[in-house]
């Protein structure tokens, strides 16, 4: 099967979900929901020097080949499923029992069961294979430059929109994680050693020194203005704001299938309509109201701790693409 490579990479809390979810509603998207999360692409560091890119080149392009045949429930069941042009009706309908018998088996404490994606053998048209990923937003420029032939989505969302996100996240224990976000030093150390961190000045005391709202806005800052870098020049690479989306759903995600070549079909427009049209109080829920969902931060997040991020990302290159 011909296969093309879209990347869609953001941070936690930013849209990624919704925007993978309407990639896999396409019939000929082979949809690899955060494969690399669970430590399974530890031998690449998550902020890896473009210069060095070349020593991952074997690991990533192992790691790409063997996504469209993994089993991993985890990876290939993410709800809503869709069917698909490569698969007949009687295996999305297996794959569909299969899911739901893995999970029933899964609330008892059974085995994961496996969830082939049942491809047909004679299916000889052009699939996308789709990774999305809140893991590797600080490797997507080195794996974007490994794998010249696909497309890779940068997505980003309003800064207080991201704080105030993983704040509610993390006091009603949706995000796990042995320590909140803000506090999660062994990763900033990591940013720390990244060129934006080296250009704002930060160091690991001045962090520590600072407020949760504000270390949560250098970790933004840091990790989408490593991906700008890594990116700036790449001709595959489209970055995204959320609330753009939201603000026009099916104009935005038109442009966004433009992009990477995948071509617009009546399947995700009746999905982006219904992801669009309902609203659910959920975390992880793909169902919101798209203009609520952009800016619901606005009520959420007190008006002092909105300033503290502003002040910190108004300086930035991201945070220029707000005008914070």
């Amino acid at each position: 099967m011909d296969l093309r490579t879209i990347l869609l990479f953001g941070m936690p809390r930013s849209g990624t979900t919704w925007l993978g979810k309407v990639f896999d509603s396409h019939p000929r998207t082979l949809y690899r929901h955060e494969p690399d999360s669970f430590g399974t692409l530890d031998a690449m560091p998550l902020f890896p020097e473009p210069a060095n890119a070349e020593q991952y080149r074997a690991l990533v392009e192992d790691f790409t080949a063997a996504l469209p045949g993994t089993t991993s429930a985890r990876v290939t069941g993410k709800l809503p499923l869709f069917p698909k042009d490569y698969q007949g009706p009687l295996a999305f309908q297996l794959r569909r029992l299969l899911l739901l018998a893995g999970k029933a088996a899964g609330r008892m404490g059974k085995v994961e069961f496996p969830l082939p994606a049942m491809i047909d053998r004679q299916y000889r048209d052009r699939a996308y294979l789709v990774w999305k990923s809140i893991e590797s937003l600080g490797r997507l420029g080195v794996i974007a430059h490994l794998l010249p032939d696909c497309h890779a989505v940068h997505i980003l969302r309003h800064p207080c929109g991201y704080v105030s996100s993983v704040l509610r996240g993390e006091s009603q224990g949706r995000l796990g994680g042995d320590v909140p976000a803000s506090e999660d030093y062994g990763i900033f150390e990591l940013l720390l050693a990244t060129e934006a961190a080296r250009a704002h000045g930060l160091n690991l005391d001045t962090l520590r020194a600072q407020l949760p709202v504000e270390r949560l806005a250098w970790r933004w800052v840091l990790y989408n203005e490593k991906a700008m870098a890594d990116t700036a020049g790449l001709a595959g690479c489209t970055r995204v704001r959320y609330e753009d989306l939201c603000a026009n759903p099916l104009a935005g995600y038109r442009r966004l299938f433009a992009a990477t070549e995948l071509p617009w079909d009546a399947q995700t427009e009746d999905f982006v309509q219904r992801s669009t049209d309902s609203n659910s109080d959920s975390y992880y829920s793909v169902f919101r109201d798209p203009a609520q969902a952009a800016r619901s931060w606005e009520k959420q997040l007190p008006s002092e701790d909105i300033d503290r991020v502003l002040r910190i990302t108004h300086a930035s290159r991201a945070g220029a693409l707000y005008g914070a």
